[in-house]
Protein backbone atom coordinates (compact mmCIF):
# COMPACT_ATOMS: atom_id res chain seq x y z
CA UNK A 1 0.00 0.00 0.00
CA UNK A 2 1.21 2.96 -0.53
CA UNK A 3 0.77 7.03 0.90
CA UNK A 4 -2.08 8.62 0.27
CA UNK A 5 -0.61 11.98 0.34
CA UNK A 6 3.33 10.48 -1.40
CA UNK A 7 2.22 8.01 -4.13
CA UNK A 8 5.40 7.31 -4.22
CA UNK A 9 6.33 6.47 -0.21
CA UNK A 10 5.23 2.88 0.92
CA UNK A 11 2.40 3.41 3.99
CA UNK A 12 3.75 2.22 7.00
CA UNK A 13 0.22 3.22 9.03
CA UNK A 14 -3.11 3.83 8.18
CA UNK A 15 -5.42 6.77 9.08
CA UNK A 16 -7.46 5.89 12.37
CA UNK A 17 -10.61 7.62 10.79
CA UNK A 18 -10.87 6.61 7.02
CA UNK A 19 -7.92 3.75 6.89
CA UNK A 20 -5.94 5.78 4.29
CA UNK A 21 -2.12 4.68 3.99
CA UNK A 22 0.33 7.14 5.45
CA UNK A 23 3.90 6.78 5.06
CA UNK A 24 6.41 7.31 7.99
CA UNK A 25 6.52 11.51 8.04
CA UNK A 26 2.47 11.86 7.04
CA UNK A 27 1.96 9.20 9.93
CA UNK A 28 3.94 10.99 12.64
CA UNK A 29 1.99 14.57 12.31
CA UNK A 30 -1.07 13.75 14.26
CA UNK A 31 -1.42 11.78 17.61
CA UNK A 32 -3.81 9.36 17.18
CA UNK A 33 -2.38 8.53 13.60
CA UNK A 34 -4.68 10.69 11.25
CA UNK A 35 -4.26 11.60 7.23
CA UNK A 36 -4.59 15.62 7.43
CA UNK A 37 -8.21 16.05 6.05
CA UNK A 38 -9.72 13.91 8.99
CA UNK A 39 -7.37 15.58 11.16
CA UNK A 40 -8.77 19.25 10.30
CA UNK A 41 -12.22 17.80 10.31
CA UNK A 42 -11.83 15.96 14.20
CA UNK A 43 -10.41 19.07 15.35
CA UNK A 44 -13.49 21.44 13.67
CA UNK A 45 -16.17 18.86 14.96
CA UNK A 46 -14.50 18.95 18.68
CA UNK A 47 -14.40 23.23 18.24
CA UNK A 48 -18.34 22.98 17.56
CA UNK A 49 -18.60 20.90 20.16
CA UNK A 50 -16.91 23.52 22.48
CA UNK A 51 -19.21 26.09 21.09
CA UNK A 52 -22.60 24.26 21.26
CA UNK A 53 -21.54 23.25 25.12
CA UNK A 54 -20.69 26.91 25.75
CA UNK A 55 -23.85 28.41 23.78
CA UNK A 56 -26.36 25.31 25.95
CA UNK A 57 -24.30 27.00 29.19
CA UNK A 58 -25.50 30.66 27.97
CA UNK A 59 -29.09 28.99 27.16
CA UNK A 60 -29.05 27.26 30.44
CA UNK A 61 -28.21 30.93 32.54
CA UNK A 62 -30.47 33.43 30.27
CA UNK A 63 -33.24 30.66 31.58
CA UNK A 64 -32.40 30.77 35.17
CA UNK A 65 -32.26 34.23 34.91
CA UNK A 66 -35.85 34.50 33.36
CA UNK A 67 -37.07 32.16 36.24
CA UNK A 68 -35.19 34.44 38.54
CA UNK A 69 -37.06 37.25 36.81
CA UNK A 70 -40.43 35.65 37.05
CA UNK A 71 -40.14 34.44 40.86
CA UNK A 72 -38.93 38.03 41.94
CA UNK A 73 -42.65 39.45 39.32
CA UNK A 74 -44.74 36.78 41.73
CA UNK A 75 -43.45 38.02 44.57
CA UNK A 76 -43.26 41.72 43.58
CA UNK A 77 -47.18 41.37 42.74
CA UNK A 78 -48.50 39.57 46.24
CA UNK A 79 -46.20 42.48 47.94
CA UNK A 80 -48.25 44.87 46.35
CA UNK A 81 -51.81 43.28 47.33
CA UNK A 82 -50.26 42.67 50.98
CA UNK A 83 -49.61 46.61 50.56
CA UNK A 84 -52.84 47.69 49.48
CA UNK A 85 -54.30 45.19 52.18
CA UNK A 86 -52.90 46.96 55.11
CA UNK A 87 -52.95 50.61 53.63
CA UNK A 88 -56.88 49.48 53.30
CA UNK A 89 -56.76 47.77 56.83
CA UNK A 90 -55.62 51.11 57.81
CA UNK A 91 -57.27 53.56 56.41
CA UNK A 92 -60.70 51.64 56.31
CA UNK A 93 -60.90 50.99 60.63
CA UNK A 94 -57.87 48.40 61.12
CA UNK A 95 -57.02 51.17 64.48
CA UNK A 96 -59.79 53.23 64.28
CA UNK A 97 -57.51 56.31 62.92
CA UNK A 98 -59.37 57.52 59.42
CA UNK A 99 -56.98 60.21 59.89
CA UNK A 100 -53.54 58.92 58.98
CA UNK A 101 -51.58 61.03 56.12
CA UNK A 102 -50.56 60.46 52.36
CA UNK A 103 -46.31 59.76 53.93
CA UNK A 104 -47.48 57.17 56.28
CA UNK A 105 -49.33 55.46 53.78
CA UNK A 106 -46.40 54.91 51.65
CA UNK A 107 -44.35 54.12 54.44
CA UNK A 108 -46.88 51.23 55.41
CA UNK A 109 -47.03 50.08 51.37
CA UNK A 110 -43.19 50.19 51.14
CA UNK A 111 -42.99 48.10 54.36
CA UNK A 112 -46.20 45.42 53.31
CA UNK A 113 -44.95 45.34 49.82
CA UNK A 114 -41.45 44.09 51.16
CA UNK A 115 -43.10 41.54 53.44
CA UNK A 116 -43.25 38.42 50.70
CA UNK A 117 -39.72 38.57 50.05
CA UNK A 118 -38.93 38.62 53.48
CA UNK A 119 -40.95 35.83 54.04
CA UNK A 120 -39.43 34.29 51.12
CA UNK A 121 -36.02 34.08 52.51
CA UNK A 122 -36.67 32.60 55.48
CA UNK A 123 -38.38 30.39 53.73
CA UNK A 124 -34.73 29.86 52.23
CA UNK A 125 -33.15 29.57 55.42
CA UNK A 126 -35.61 27.21 56.54
CA UNK A 127 -34.65 24.60 53.66
CA UNK A 128 -31.51 24.01 56.13
CA UNK A 129 -33.57 23.53 59.27
CA UNK A 130 -36.42 21.68 58.33
CA UNK A 131 -39.77 21.74 60.89
CA UNK A 132 -41.28 18.63 61.52
CA UNK A 133 -44.81 17.82 59.66
CA UNK A 134 -46.50 17.75 62.84
CA UNK A 135 -47.52 19.50 65.57
CA UNK A 136 -50.55 21.36 67.47
CA UNK A 137 -52.43 23.75 66.47
CA UNK A 138 -51.01 26.74 68.87
CA UNK A 139 -47.56 25.53 67.66
CA UNK A 140 -48.89 26.47 63.99
CA UNK A 141 -50.75 29.41 64.65
CA UNK A 142 -47.33 30.69 66.86
CA UNK A 143 -44.91 29.47 64.04
CA UNK A 144 -46.75 31.69 61.29
CA UNK A 145 -46.82 34.68 63.57
CA UNK A 146 -43.15 34.48 64.47
CA UNK A 147 -42.22 33.66 60.74
CA UNK A 148 -45.09 36.78 59.90
CA UNK A 149 -43.12 39.26 62.22
CA UNK A 150 -39.71 38.49 60.95
CA UNK A 151 -40.92 38.44 57.63
CA UNK A 152 -41.87 42.14 58.28
CA UNK A 153 -37.76 42.42 59.64
CA UNK A 154 -36.08 41.05 57.28
CA UNK A 155 -38.37 42.04 53.95
CA UNK A 156 -36.62 45.29 53.19
CA UNK A 157 -33.12 43.59 52.95
CA UNK A 158 -34.74 40.71 51.56
CA UNK A 159 -35.85 43.31 48.86
CA UNK A 160 -33.00 45.05 48.00
CA UNK A 161 -30.93 41.97 47.99
CA UNK A 162 -32.85 40.22 45.49
CA UNK A 163 -32.68 44.17 43.31
CA UNK A 164 -28.49 43.60 43.55
CA UNK A 165 -29.40 40.04 42.47
CA UNK A 166 -31.07 40.98 39.59
CA UNK A 167 -29.00 43.53 38.06
CA UNK A 168 -25.64 41.50 38.74
CA UNK A 169 -27.37 38.44 36.60
CA UNK A 170 -28.41 40.80 33.53
CA UNK A 171 -25.03 42.52 33.47
CA UNK A 172 -23.68 39.02 33.40
CA UNK A 173 -26.14 37.81 30.70
CA UNK A 174 -25.42 40.94 28.78
CA UNK A 175 -21.72 40.17 28.94
CA UNK A 176 -22.67 36.48 27.85
CA UNK A 177 -23.96 38.08 24.86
Amino acid sequence: MKCFNHTEREAVATCQKCGKGLCRECAEKHTPCLCDPCAVQIQYDQQQQAQNKEEQRKQKYKAALADSRGDFIKTAIIGILVGIFFVRWDVHGGNGNVDTSFIDNVGMFCVAFCIPFGWRFITYLQSFFPISLFGTFWFWIIYIGVKGFLSILVGIPAFIFQIVKMILAQSKVNKLN
